[in-house]
């Protein structure tokens, strides 16, 4: 008997947009403000070595692995302790950073793809960053957004997963979780029994040893056809 799934659950970066350009931009945002505020820092770093003193930070405090804002706001204080200054503006700073983080532009068959999939099932986010759905213009396409700082795991440890379906109040063989990367979103979700697929933009080979999604689409305009035959296969 075909199977009808009541919720798709999307990964955000690099699934509904590519996350290296929305990163980079904010990130030229923040380093111009800092010129200007903080000129003792940008005149020692560039926005390469300021990304390094961040990833050296993270390395040392792998707690904060599942809160990204969390995290770069400790590494701003810290930096601001090197150079023996106060705090003030670390957290305008990371504001300005904040927003124009969620500045994102969509690959072009998102939308329409979504506007179709919405009338027919629940969707929801799944993601280990840091978007704010509304602030980056998607939240209509979705009844909720399930992120790793909420949860405090990150795909793809069970942990976020469980906590998913214990949310929605659903068994995993009614979930389907929709992403790019062949680890977090695919290998995690799988672990749990939830159907997968593959967004595989690159149509590159899989390569993952433990496991295979589903099925895969390489442009969202398939999604309604390739979830339509999951479906009829139960």
């Amino acid at each position: 008997m075909a199977h009808g799934f009541k919720l798709l659950c999307f990964d955000l970066d690099d699934t509904l947009w590519p996350c290296r350009v929305t990163i980079m931009a904010a990130e030229q945002t923040l380093y111009q403000w800092m010129q200007q505020q903080v000129p003792q820092i940008t005149a020692q770093h560039n926005i390469a070595s300021l990304h390094e003193q961040r990833m050296e930070f993270l390395r040392a405090h792998p707690e904060l692995a599942h809160d990204l804002s969390q995290m770069r706001l400790a590494s701003m204080r810290e930096l601001a302790d090197e150079f023996g200054l106060t705090h003030d503006w670390v957290e305008p700073g990371f504001e300005m950073y904040y927003q124009a983080r969620q500045q994102v532009r969509l690959y072009h068959d998102v939308a329409p793809a979504l506007d179709v999939l919405a009338e027919r099932y629940r969707l929801a986010a799944v993601t280990n960053g840091n978007t704010d759905i509304e602030l980056a213009g998607v939240a209509h396409w979705f009844e909720f957004a399930h992120s790793s700082a909420e949860v405090g795991h990150c795909k793809p440890d069970e942990v976020f997963f469980s906590s998913l379906l214990d949310r929605v109040r659903l068994s995993a063989a009614d979930v389907v979780v929709i992403g790019d990367d062949a680890e977090r979103d695919i290998a995690g979700a799988s672990q749990l029994g939830m159907r997968t697929v593959w967004v595989n933009r690159g149509a590159l080979a899989w390569q993952h040893p433990t496991c295979r999604p589903d099925a895969e689409v390489i442009d969202f305009c398939d999604l309604g056809d390739v979830l339509a035959r999951l479906e009829a296969a139960g």
